[in-house]
């Protein structure tokens, strides 16, 4: 029957849940295929971006002399290990595992590959800028070592010998040789232990120049009155040279604090001998003067052994009372005579009052015999200044 009809429908419930659920479903599945489509697309990005950083790093590192690597050994260890842990990384497979399990992995890739960049960054500057840095460095260090060497170099020569001074250009050479070849670890050990020993050699080498200037400034003295003395100094000195060569430098000390004493004792000694000798040339100048005004003839003059214990001779004849040997030491003046003893100290006072008198040299003879108390002579009372010694003039 034609025309419009129309009719009420009612839908099941359950069977509409069911359709909205298989629609809901398979919107999920689409959306998980998607991101997981996404997830995959990203990883593989990644791995591609890892596998040239990877490359680029082994290119730095075997391009790089191992001398720079060698000065950034922590750095360039991290960029080994990364590479290798890179390569695992990108070798991983990610077939059948969740998507949760994508994002994660996802995550850890970008975050190796972050890594990776920094180290990249890090040994560029590192294996330029810094060893550019390192190098002129070293180069001005190294002038400064060859410098101070220049300047010590005759007085090592001099006191630690030949073979030190080829040795420490031997060094110099070869830190050279690291800093051009970029093994600049070598040249930086090298540098500091030849820095700490030049610096001891010329340090103890001053030492040695000032002390043997100071014993050649006062040799000639010691020798007059100690010249027993002087060849144990000089081999005390042949010691020490060896002991620099032999970089023994603690010995060095103790020999240069021993000799310093001794050269300073017995330049004190000496110049106190001197001293009096000096007034004992004096005094004996105005005894031969008394003598020859007291018309007395010079028959011998003549010095009695070397050294502190000399003691200079001068024989007289007096002609009417025979010959007078005096004996002039350090500290004072003994005599022998033949003169008939009551003419005897008669004589020696004439001597006595003529010295203090016109040469302001105090003396008094005595016979050995006697036991008086021992004189003070005003002993350098000469020109009218001096100090008062318990001292004999004997006969």
């Amino acid at each position: 029957m034609s025309g419009e009809k129309e009719t009420d429908y009612v839908v099941d419930e359950e069977r509409l849940r069911r359709i909205r659920e298989e629609e809901t479903r398979r919107e999920r599945i689409r959306q998980e295929n998607a991101e997981r489509k996404k997830l995959i697309g990203d990883i593989k990005q990644q791995k591609t971006s890892l596998s040239s950083i990877a490359n680029k790093l082994t290119e730095l590192l075997q391009s790089t002399p191992q001398g720079i690597k060698d000065s950034f050994g922590s750095a360039v260890n991290n960029a080994e290990v990364w590479i290798q842990d890179s390569k695992k990384s990108v070798m991983y497979s990610e077939v059948d595992i969740p998507n949760t399990s994508l994002r994660t992995r996802l995550n850890y890739l970008n975050s190796i590959r972050t890594d990776g960049q920094e180290l990249m960054k890090n040994l560029t500057i590192n294996f330029t800028k810094d060893a550019d840095s390192i190098e002129k460095s070293l180069r001005e260090e190294l002038l400064n070592l060859n410098n101070h060497f220049a300047d010590n170099r005759d007085n090592l020569t001099l006191w630690s010998g030949n073979e030190t001074t080829n040795k420490i250009t031997k060094k110099l050479s070869d830190i050279n040789r690291f800093i051009k070849e970029k093994r600049f670890p070598d040249a930086t050990n090298m540098k500091k232990d030849l820095t700490h020993n030049l610096q001891s050699q010329t340090e103890y080498t001053k030492k040695c120049v000032t002390l043997f200037n100071q014993y050649e400034q006062d040799k000639e003295l010691i020798n007059h009155w100690f010249e027993e003395e002087i060849p144990d100094i000089e081999s005390k000195f042949s010691i020490i040279k060896q002991a620099l060569s032999d970089e023994k430098y603690g010995d060095i000390e103790a020999h240069l604090t021993e000799t310093q004493k001794n050269i300073v004792d017995k330049t004190a000694e000496a110049k106190e001998l001197d001293e009096k000798n000096q007034k004992r040339d004096y005094v004996f100048a105005s005894l031969k003067a008394v003598c020859n005004s007291m018309g007395f003839d010079t028959v011998k003059e003549t010095v009695e052994g070397k050294g502190p214990s000399n003691r200079i001779i001068y024989i007289v004849d007096t002609f009417s009372q025979g010959k007078i040997k005096f004996y002039l030491g350090l500290d004072n003046i003994k005599a022998d005579s033949g003169i008939v003893e009551d003419h005897c100290m008669s004589e020696f006072d004439k001597v006595s009052e003529s010295l203090k008198k016109n040469f302001g040299v105090k003396t008094r003879f005595r016979m050995l015999h006697e036991h008086s108390a021992p004189l003070k002579k005003r002993l350098d009372e000469i020109g009218g200044s001096g100090y008062d010694k318990v001292i004999n003039a004997e006969r």
